[in-house]
């Protein structure tokens, strides 16, 4: 892309519309009318420009001026005193030495001297030597073009105003300087500016080094943080790969990436931080409106925002992350408590259900008047079976009442039937004869705790009894 711009730029120097140029048209003009006809077409042929059917010399030469390649003859020949120096570097660094045509030429002057055609031997022979002159200036030139570019792309991430770097700049200018008055034999200079070069990208390198290791160290402690740093690792290896590798460009661009992503990822923390401490605040008014205890998690926030104040910012998200979980731990217990105890109250709600049942079908079974027990039994399994545990209980509390009220009246007919409670028996769970029985027709183990009814609903027998009197 860079040398087709170039070739552009040169192209609308070259432009016969510009007055400005007319003198370079002129001058590649001559450099072309000096040459023969067969040396224009070789150079056409070199630059893959078709000239068949031009016979004329001087439409040969009208018509490489006129040609899209008219630039780069401009720069092969040496007709390039008007053009920067930086836009002929990247000119003449891809232009291709024609070895194999001098090869050509010298096979024809050994051929035509063996067949003893010597004018025609001593033609090649030189047309041979002006084309391998030609090809060592055009290689000396390609290789000036490629150290100057070079050392140019290796001084570009320096800072100018370091005194190496000042001195290397000179030379790089000097070179430029002689590139562009042809002065090439003498290499000095190109030494010198190798030297100069590579001395300040070891002094670079090292400063983006140390570079390196600092924002190392800052991406570690970010990292202590608690942040997220894989962007900042990742354009931070890139930036040492790249160093390694001598792209001290690259490697410049891809740390300060790295040191920007760094800062961004700690910014980022401390805001998290910052969040965090009121999301626990709201954890520990949560504990406390379920009647927990958030001192402890109240004083490990209080410790968190002193190490905010303090910036240390480390210690201030694992103190928040432990306050949290303290308040979180009291909210868990608390409710793990209330189901607990909503368990519990559900339990004794179904347990008082259940001993008052048999006692009113007991009492149904007298012919007593059992309507409010029975209703109020009814609610109680209703409320408890969609799981509110306070209203079932309470309504079940209530049918107990009710139930308690049959009791005497049960006892009144048990009487009135011959009906008393056992004196002995043997428990069904222990087999111990430690009993005791109570009037509402239940009774109880003293040893295992078992409760059981000793007794039922009045059988058919005994309500004809009832009926009799007897």
């Amino acid at each position: 892309m860079a040398s087709r711009r170039t070739a552009t730029a040169l192209q609308e120097r070259a432009s016969i519309d510009d007055p400005k140029e007319d003198g370079d048209r002129k001058d590649l003009e001559a450099r072309l009318s000096r040459m023969r006809s067969r040396q224009l077409r070789e150079l056409g042929e070199r630059h893959h420009l078709s000239l068949h059917g031009l016979t004329r010399k001087s439409d040969l030469i009208r018509a490489l001026v006129e040609s899209p390649i008219a630039p780069s003859l401009l720069v092969e020949l040496g007709v390039d005193r008007d053009i920067p120096a930086d836009e002929v570097l990247e000119a003449v660094k891809d232009s291709d030495a024609d070895f194999a045509r001098v090869e050509d030429l010298l096979e024809q002057a050994r051929i035509r001297f063996e067949e003893r055609r010597f004018d025609s031997s001593i033609e090649a022979a030189q047309e041979a030597a002006r084309l391998a002159e030609r090809t060592t200036h055009q290689l000396r030139r390609s290789s000036w073009s490629y150290a100057i570019l070079a050392a140019r792309g290796l001084l570009e991430p320096c800072d100018p105003s370091d005194p190496e770097v000042k001195r290397a700049l000179d030379l790089l200018a000097r070179a430029k300087d002689r590139f562009a008055k042809g002065s090439l034999r003498d290499e000095t200079i190109l030494q010198e500016l190798a030297k100069s070069t590579h001395a300040v990208q070891e002094k670079q390198s090292e400063a983006v080094r140390a570079s390196l290791a600092a924002v190392r160290d800052s991406i570690r402690e970010v990292a202590n943080l608690g942040a997220a740093v894989a962007m900042p690792e990742d354009a931070w290896t890139q930036a040492a790969d790249l160093l390694d590798r001598g792209d001290l460009w690259g490697a410049k661009e891809h740390l300060a990436r790295a040191a920007q992503l760094a800062t961004e990822a700690r910014e980022r923390r401390v805001r998290e931080i910052a969040e965090a401490l009121s999301a626990v605040e709201d954890h520990i008014a949560l504990a406390r409106n379920v009647g927990a205890d958030p001192s402890e998690a109240e004083a490990v926030l209080r410790e968190a925002k002193a190490a905010v104040a303090r910036r240390e910012y480390g210690l201030a998200g694992d103190l928040v992350k432990r306050a949290e979980r303290l308040a979180m731990e009291g909210q868990q217990r608390q409710i793990r408590k209330a189901m607990e105890l909503r368990q519990a109250q559900m339990e004794r709600a179904y347990a008082v259900i259940a001993a008052s049942e048999p006692i009113v079908q007991e009492a149904e079974s007298y012919g007593l008047d059992v309507g409010e027990a029975r209703v109020l039994l009814r609610q109680a399994r209703d409320v408890a079976a969609k799981g509110d545990y306070l209203a079932g209980l309470t309504y079940a509390r209530n049918a107990e009442e009710a139930v308690l009220r049959l009791v005497p009246r049960i006892s009144e007919e048990r009487r009135k039937r011959g009906i008393a409670p056992p004196t002995a028996g043997i428990c069904g769970v222990c087999q111990s004869g430690r009993l005791h029985f109570y009037d509402n027709g239940w009774g109880r183990c003293l040893d295992c705790g078992s409760s059981f009814r000793w007794r039922g609903p009045a059988g058919l027998l005994e309500r004809f009894r009832g009926l009799l009197g007897a």
